[in-house]
């Protein structure tokens, strides 16, 4: 459902959630190592983010990561709709472009009706799990993001 950057993304935010702080920063490389992502690869993730006001970097030997916002109030859509776009959403089950909901049922692709409700449970489940939810019932246990 996700894509690999998007999963990477996810993993990598909650990561920085329960270890980075803006005293105690995130190391990228630490990051990269303890999650198993390519260490150039999460770098432009978490540049991404940056540039998003998702997170704050500070550079040099004590530089790192740290949420940017309170955990609660970065939420997956917000992750999802910056790395995967806004059409994770929108785009049609069956690839047809976007699934508008339109009063013309020749523009509706032919799993509209029965989907919808479905994208619209997925866009609320998304909008309300937040970093701090998923830390809190990980018990602070990163184990569960490292790399198998």
């Amino acid at each position: 459902m996700l894509s690999t950057t998007c999963k990477y993304a996810v993993r990598a935010l909650i990561y920085i959630g329960m270890k980075g702080s803006e005293e105690n920063r995130a190391n990228a490389r630490i990051i990269a190592n303890e999650l198993g992502i390519p260490m150039q690869f999460l770098s432009k993730i978490l540049q991404i983010f940056v540039r998003k006001g998702l997170l704050k970097s500070v550079k040099g030997p004590t530089g790192g990561f740290f949420l940017a916002r309170k955990p609660e109030e970065i939420t997956l859509y917000d992750i999802v709709k910056i790395i995967d776009g806004p059409g994770f959403f929108e785009t049609c089950l069956i690839g047809t472009g976007l699934c508008q909901s339109s009063t013309n049922k020749i523009e509706r692709c032919p799993v509209h009706d029965r989907f919808s409700a479905v994208r619209e449970q997925v866009v609320n489940y998304f909008k309300s799990e937040n970093i701090k939810g998923i830390i809190e019932r990980m018990g602070h246990d990163e184990r569960i993001l490292l790399k198998l």
